[in-house]
């Protein structure tokens, strides 16, 4: 489909080597980039945008931002869509490509949230109901591990509870539950709400003495 005059839309994505990437995710990369300038190479105009796939959401982006560039006079859902993959899903896979560490997990799911706040309520209504089905970097196992590693050292410190479930005696069975989700959090250290929330340690620090741990607070969690 040859391309038309198309609106330029913003998208914020991660710096990054192209030659880091496949095939499918390079287009991506760059057609993002040339919606966001409002220019497409033609390289790119001849390119591939990757074969369809139920199981493969980035060549689903991929053709929906390529037919995008070939429409006139785009419809409504069209533009919306449009928006998401540039404000929301693209940004977000990149972000989860360079920091791809499990200790990253819970920034990435906030940073999802906090991208679709500004999309009409209609789609937030579905957007907000897979975040909620699906927010298991929201357990406070993951968000332990995010806040050792985060940068802020009042952040890690609140992480030290970890050496206070150390103390419980209850040898309960542990089952992971996705728990309710706190959609308006100005942190993903808000994603749920501490208080009602029976908090364990994360497998990962088991064999961390409390020394290390709190080195570890002192200097950030790193891989």
């Amino acid at each position: 489909m040859p391309i038309v005059e198309f609106k330029p839309r913003k998208t914020s994505l991660p710096q990054l080597e192209p030659d880091d990437l496949s095939t499918d995710q390079q287009y991506l990369y760059k057609i993002c980039i040339g919606i966001q300038n409002g220019t497409i190479t033609p390289n790119l105009a001849k390119r591939d945008p990757g074969k369809m796939s139920h199981a493969r959401w980035l060549t689903t982006a991929n053709r929906m931002l390529r037919l995008y560039i070939a429409t006139k006079n785009s419809s409504l859902t069209q533009i919306i869509l449009t928006e998401f993959i540039l404000k929301v899903y693209a940004p977000v896979w990149f972000e989860i490509k360079t920091k791809s560490y499990i200790y990253d997990g819970a920034r990435h799911l906030w940073k999802a949230i906090n991208a679709s706040r500004g999309f009409p309520d209609n789609v937030k209504h579905i957007t907000n109901k897979v975040f909620a089905d699906n927010a298991y970097f929201a357990h406070p196992k993951n968000l332990l591990l995010a806040m050792l590693s985060d940068t802020r050292p009042y952040i890690r410190e609140l992480a030290a509870r970890i050496k206070k479930c150390r103390m419980q005696t209850n040898k309960m069975i542990r089952v992971f539950r996705v728990l309710f989700l706190n959609l308006d959090a100005d942190d993903y250290i808000d994603l749920i709400d501490w208080q009602k929330t029976r908090i364990t340690e994360p497998p990962l620090t088991f064999n961390i003495i409390n020394e290390t741990l709190n080195n570890i607070v002192k200097r950030s969690l790193k891989f």
